[in-house]
């Protein structure tokens, strides 16, 4: 059977059992050597989960599972670990930064269990390079860090060269090795700040950082072979900042390229065929929620996928392993309201982006909402990706609206009133039409309404600002009027989100009760509108204070 003949199989049929590299023997000098000639092994199709940035109920990652099974997902990339913490209680290692609502290894087992008699690979991710601080936030492991000299703040490194690092993260491996039954494990290594540690520099005055890096991965690998395992990794470095280090890897490890703002197939299969060239696996990775986006991805994330999908069903190598949909910092979005988005990826990488854009939301709205299908459902999403407004910080190319965030300071609202006027996206009237939709579902009705709560945040982000810009030419003695009408629309607002959050996250989440390491306003949606919500009610309990700020505003 074919490759492509292979795929038309899977996409008219029940899932089917796995069929991964790496469940029988390990071959270090060949890949797929136990495999029959020409014969690709069975694509990954998956989905991926920032666990490690905000843990969430075990409930939802078992619905998610669900998901995955009934959408012919065989894979959920499960990331364990992050600057922020760790998702998991290692018992070989309980000194690291470990979150409150952490699984337990027998939690951690009974998931990838649940995950495996559904059909679906729960694939652990342990960061091993960068997005380390769970390690080095810790007094103990501190003196691992290694930023480089004058580098970034973010994503400080462990000092690859330092062989209590490979000591430790090998402790590490093998506790998750015997936790999750996935033939891979993914050891992360992207967007890493190294360099600085003495011991780093003195190494680098011998070796070259794409030497350095080469032989960490291949010693991470060498660990991973001794467990039964096969490496991940990031391709960020590895492909496209530092490509003198492909050609060192060892031809076990699997290169993961995520490239985010790639929207046509043409580059991202050269990509592939590159790692393939040089012996190694590749497997694709377009995003969901990444860092362009806030509550929603866009149109163009959409085209994103699509061209994975596309890119990684023309390769003709068992080189291409498949494409997993990654999303991250769950805390910038409401749980529920993506569920659209993952059934479109999912028709994507099962039938191609021609398929998908021609009946995925409609597939996802009969199958997902039990409601008949209509030119209104059709065009609720088309404007809804349409609209969806990016960060400017993290798209600056891309057209279309950009993300408000809710000013929660008196300097962040006097520099909205010095902002010029802005186009309002009509997300009033798409609250309107999803609302005249709703009446019809009759499946996961709190999903649709968490769908519409994320319209009518950004529709409440964006009428602050509006009505804020306006307020200077308002008559005299209205100030504290609207200032009242703002603190009691935001008070509103979070306590939907507060009720919308408890359904299946934790209500003492860090990321819920106070700013978290490494997070922006942006990536904390309810802490922000808790914040802005508490501002606003000061200022209406006080309007003087907004009527003094409005003067010196008209003054200057």
């Amino acid at each position: 059977m074919n490759r492509l003949t292979r795929r038309q199989f899977l996409a008219s049929t029940a899932v089917p059992a796995l069929n991964l590299p790496g469940t029988g023997s390990h071959h270090a000098s060949g890949l797929f050597s136990s495999q029959p000639a020409g014969l690709a092994p069975e694509p990954l199709r998956g989905l991926t989960v920032d666990a490690a940035r905000l843990p969430e109920k075990l409930a939802y990652y078992q619905r998610l599972i669900d998901f995955c099974r009934d959408w012919k997902l065989n894979a959920l990339l499960f990331r364990l670990t992050d600057d922020q913490g760790s998702m998991l209680r290692f018992r070989s290692h309980p000194e690291l930064i470990t979150h409150p609502h952490a699984l337990t290894p027998h939690e951690a087992r009974g998931l990838a269990r649940y995950g495996e008699k559904r059909g679906v690979s729960v694939i652990p991710e342990i960061e091993s390079f960068g997005h380390s601080r769970y390690i080095t936030g810790t007094p103990r492991y501190a003196h691992l860090a290694d930023r480089e000299p004058g580098g970034r703040r973010e994503f400080v490194g462990l000092c690859p060269v330092d062989p209590e690092t490979l000591s430790l993260i090998g402790d590490l491996y093998r506790e998750v090795a015997s936790i999750f039954p996935s033939p891979y494990l993914h050891g992360g290594c992207d967007e890493v700040n190294w360099g600085g540690s003495e011991l780093s520099l003195r190494a680098l005055r011998t070796k070259s950082r794409a030497q350095i890096w080469a032989e960490y991965l291949n010693s991470l690998d060498a660990v991973c072979r001794g467990l039964g395992k096969e490496l991940i990794v990031w391709g960020d470095f590895v492909v496209h900042k530092e490509p003198g280090i492909l050609p060192r890897l060892s031809k076990r490890i699997i290169v993961m390229d995520w490239q985010y703002y790639v929207t046509r197939p043409q580059p991202l299969a050269r990509v592939a065929q590159q790692v393939a060239d040089n012996g190694l696996r590749a497997i694709g990775a377009p995003a969901i929620i990444s860092c362009a986006w806030g509550p929603r991805a866009g149109e163009l994330q959409l085209r994103n996928i699509d061209a994975y999908a596309d890119a990684y069903r023309s390769l003709r190598t068992n080189r291409s392993l498949g494409v997993i949909v990654t999303n991250w910092i769950p805390s910038r979005y409401l749980q529920r309201s993506l569920w659209d988005t993952f059934a479109y990826a999912a028709t994507a990488l099962n039938l191609g982006s021609a398929v998908a854009r021609q009946s995925a939301f409609r597939s996802f709205v009969e199958r997902f909402y039990g409601a008949p299908w209509n030119r209104g459902w059709q065009k609720t999403f088309d404007m809804y990706y349409r609209i969806t407004p990016s960060r400017r910080s993290c798209a600056p190319q891309w057209p279309g609206p950009r993300l408000p965030i809710p000013w929660a300071s008196e300097a962040e609202l006097r520099g909205v009133l010095r902002s010029g006027a802005v186009e309002v996206p009509p997300f009033a009237e798409l609250r309107s039409r999803l609302a005249s939709l709703q009446s019809r579902v009759q499946s996961n009705k709190l999903d649709c309404a968490a769908l519409a709560l994320s319209i009518e945040y950004l529709e409440h982000a964006y009428w602050r600002d509006s009505v804020l810009r306006e307020a200077p030419k308002a008559r005299p003695g209205s100030a504290a009027g609207l200032m009242r009408d703002i603190a009691g629309r935001d008070q509103r607002l979070v306590e939907k989100l507060d009720a919308q959050w408890d359904l299946g996250r934790f209500a003492d989440s860090t990321a819920r009760v106070e700013p978290v390491i490494d997070l922006g306003p942006a990536d904390q949606l309810l802490f922000r509108m808790r914040q802005a919500a508490k501002f606003s009610a000061k200022l209406a309990a006080d309007g003087g204070e907004f009527r003094g700020i409005l003067r010196q505003h008209s003054a200057g």
